[in-house]
């Protein structure tokens, strides 16, 4: 594989493993949770222990299918260097609420696809005024960092097709 032909690999927003959860429940589809984790073995995408940590509730087996992904070694963790990115990146682009400590992860998830060239892939919107907190689309529009926030993208990458 040269390098125009490098695979894309993906980090996953926690909104896309709670949208998963919500619209394809494990109990309904399990050839699909099948499918992502033989994804994410094969270094398709990235599971980071900064999303797992986000799923804090059994949403429909969410959890435990985390924690197993978990206790399979196939949760990457974030680095101090990441870390440090993530506060820089916050000091430039304000992403951080600092009321309810929402979006902390968003830097975080940032930093590491910039340090890595991999893609995010977010149901995220961009900001809609200049008041309001900088969304992952907008942070990764100005650090150049890819990503996606269609499904279909994502799905075909993986290898999920009729």
């Amino acid at each position: 594989m040269n390098a125009s032909q490098e695979k894309s690999v993906y980090i996953l927003d926690a909104n896309i493993l709670f949208g998963f959860s919500l619209w394809m429940p494990m109990s309904l589809n399990k050839i699909f949770w099948l499918k992502l984790e033989e994804s994410l073995k094969n270094g398709d995408w990235i599971l980071l222990d900064i999303v797992v940590g986000e799923v804090k509730y059994d949403n429909g087996g969410l959890k435990k299918w985390c924690d197993d992904q978990r206790k399979k070694g196939l949760v990457k963790s974030i680095g101090d260097e990441h870390k440090n990115r993530g506060v820089e990146i916050n000091n430039t682009y304000k992403m951080i609420d600092e009321t309810s400590l929402k979006s902390t992860v968003d830097t975080y998830l940032i930093a590491y696809a910039e340090a890595n060239k991999f893609i995010i892939f977010t149901r995220e919107a961009f900001r809609t005024n200049t008041t309001n907190l900088f969304k992952i689309p907008d942070v990764c529009k100005v650090l150049n960092v890819n990503m996606i926030r269609a499904p279909q993208e994502f799905l075909e990458a993986i290898g999920y097709k009729n």
